[in-house]
């Protein structure tokens, strides 16, 4: 019952407003029909109506929340000559007068009845309560937007987490399956190619270890110190008994790498300075665990100058 009563002063706008646009749609169309195409003329017209009704509508809902209708009204009243005008000019070429008046009144009827109960059915507010209620929508809506920026944001970064990890374990399974091939592969070849007998250990060989001990004047692991346990001494150099030649001491070993580093060092064109070539000898004596004092760098140069100089020979 209390439905009935809120819509009741919206039939007559309704069936009015209705039969206007069935009226403009019929008059617009046959009196474009004489120009263009039944199909076109119609569509024209109906779309016509169809902007109309939507301006009608937008100034419906406006009015009953208060909020402005300006662009709508605007619309509304400038549509409502133009269809008083063709379903006048309707009437007129058909020549029936009656039917002129009549249709240029209808939609006059419709919109004043609408205007009517848009008005009783509106909400009166201050100006001051609109601004309010303008705000809070302009806030509300800044609030979804921020709300789906933030959810279209975690749901890229998710989904590109996801693409990271698919990656990962793509190539994770590349490279499992390229390790199983190329055990096959080595499985195939010894199977192809056996060796024909059993191979010993490979020989020894000297690890940086090693070298390094022996250049800093220490003595190898697998290695005797000289002049100890029956091994020939510094001063026996005739070699062992096996035939092996004698070990140079470590001393002499790092005497014959600075000399080689210095040899090294001055090859370049145009040859260092004193003071470069000193501090190129320190640092690179330094990194490979070689002795030596600054005279003994300073010989080397002069040696290595004399050597490389005009008139000098390498013999």
């Amino acid at each position: 019952m209390k439905t009935m009563k809120k819509a009741a002063p919206w039939l007559l706008p309704a069936a009015l407003t209705v039969i206007a646009v069935v009226w403009a749609v019929a008059a617009i169309g046959d009196i474009l029909t004489a120009t263009a195409h039944p199909a076109f003329a119609y569509s024209v017209a109906v779309l016509y109506d169809a902007v109309w009704l939507y301006a009608l509508a937008q100034e419906t809902a406006h009015r009953r929340q208060g909020s402005n209708a300006r662009l709508p009204k605007a619309i509304g009243w400038v549509f409502l000559p133009l269809t008083v005008a063709v379903l006048a000019a309707h009437g007129l070429l058909a020549g029936d007068v009656l039917a002129a008046a009549v249709g240029a009144l209808i939609p006059v009827l419709a919109k004043v009845t609408l205007v009517m109960a848009i008005d009783r059915d509106a909400t009166r507010i201050s100006a001051r309560a609109q601004a309010a209620i303008d705000r809070t929508r302009a806030a509300t809506r800044d609030r979804i937007a921020v709300s789906r920026a933030v959810a279209a944001a975690r749901a890229d970064e998710t989904k590109a987490a996801a693409e990271i990890v698919q990656s990962a374990r793509e190539a994770e399974a590349k490279a499992v399956t390229v390790t199983h091939d190329a055990y096959e592969k080595y499985a195939d070849v010894i199977d192809q190619h056996p060796l024909p007998e059993p191979v010993g250990e490979l020989p020894g060989l000297v690890s940086d270890s090693d070298l390094e001990a022996l250049l800093s004047g220490g003595v190898p692991g697998s290695v005797p110190a000289l002049g100890t346990g029956g091994e020939p001494s510094s001063g026996d150099r005739s070699g062992t008994d096996d035939g092996t030649p004698p070990l140079e001491s470590a001393r002499e070993a790092n005497s014959r790498a600075v000399a080689m580093l210095a040899a090294q060092l001055y090859a370049t064109d145009p040859p260092p300075s004193k003071r470069k070539f000193r501090a190129a000898m320190r640092a690179e004596m330094n990194a490979r665990g070689l002795t030596g004092s600054w005279d003994t760098i300073d010989a080397l140069y002069d040696r290595e100058k004399t050597l490389t100089g005009p008139g000098g020979s390498e013999s």
